[in-house]
C-alpha cells in the first residue's frame, strides 16, 4: 500500500512539473508570436495611405489574438497527442 501511495505521489509531482513547464512555454509563445505579428502588421499598415490605416491599439489586439490562437491550437494538438500516447501504454 505504501508503494502505491509513493508511486502516485511521484506521478502527481511529475504531472505538476509538466503542467508548470507547459504554462510557461504557452505564455512565452503567446508573447513571442504577439511581438512578431505586431511588427509585421505595423509594417504592413504603414504602407497603406493615411486614411486607410488602423490604429496601433487595433493592430496590437489583432496580434495578441492571433498569437493566442496559434499557440492554443498547437498546445491542444500536443496535449491530445500526449494523451493518446498515454492511452496506448
Amino acid at each position: 500500500m505504501y508503494d502505491v501511495m509513493k508511486q502516485a505521489e511521484e506521478k502527481l509531482v511529475q504531472v505538476g512539473y509538466d503542467l508548470t513547464i507547459s504554462v510557461i512555454v504557452f505564455v512565452l509563445s503567446v508573447i513571442i508570436l504577439t511581438v512578431i505579428f505586431d511588427i509585421i502588421l505595423t509594417i504592413w499598415n504603414n504602407k497603406k495611405p493615411p486614411e486607410e490605416r488602423k490604429s496601433s491599439l487595433v493592430i496590437f489586439l489583432i496580434s495578441v489574438f492571433v498569437g493566442w490562437a496559434i499557440t492554443t491550437l498547437v498546445f491542444v494538438y500536443r496535449m491530445v497527442m500526449i494523451g493518446l500516447e498515454h492511452l496506448k501504454n
